[in-house]
């Protein structure tokens, strides 16, 4: 199983968004290395507690229809664009929770078993939809492989098939008055 996670940056930015420096400066210190974009970080207790406090001082942020915003990066003003900077607010928000948050770039490949992980399914229902097209993959030697990207277009499109037939049962039952 291969997870990913926030790259530096990302960590950089939660830090700088916490004023209270004393809360970040033993997180920053921390002699291990920064997760690659293959591994996920895993929260320790202080990172939850950091984590918790950011979500609070992050909790009321909208964006309207910014398509940036500014961040402090060690006392420098750097533009963010706003999906970066939610998806940032969802990390720390998994992080507060105390559970591991993975980042992966979409140009990467998966096996059925990842596509399953990000699918929330078997991993003989992904290679189903590998083999039959639904997600289009290849194989290399014996093994299937698709996209990050093609595996989430699939989980879009899916999403939206549900909410399609979500709203035909609504009308349905507002035209059966049903109450509801």
């Amino acid at each position: 199983m291969r997870a990913s996670p926030p790259s530096f940056a990302v960590v950089s930015l939660i830090s700088d968004i916490a004023s209270n420096a004393d809360v970040w400066q033993p997180l920053l210190r921390r002699k291990t290395a920064m997760p690659a974009l293959s591994e996920a970080l895993v929260p320790t207790e202080r990172d939850v507690i950091v984590a918790k406090e950011s979500q609070r001082q992050m909790g009321g942020m909208k964006f309207g229809r910014k398509e940036s915003v500014a961040v402090q990066i060690d006392g420098k003003e750097v533009a963010v664009p706003v999906g970066v900077m939610r998806m940032m607010i969802a990390a720390v928000a998994r992080l507060a929770e105390g559970k591991a948050v993975a980042m992966m770039p979409v140009e990467e490949e998966v096996s059925p078993q990842e596509a399953a992980e990000i699918l929330k399914v078997s991993r003989p229902y992904a290679a189903k939809l590998f083999d039959e097209g639904a997600i289009p993959s290849r194989r290399v030697g014996t093994h299937r492989r698709a996209l990050t990207a093609d595996v989430l277009a699939y989980k879009q499109r899916e999403k939206e098939a549900r909410l399609a037939v979500l709203d035909e049962l609504a009308a349905e039952g507002q035209r059966l008055k049903m109450g509801y």
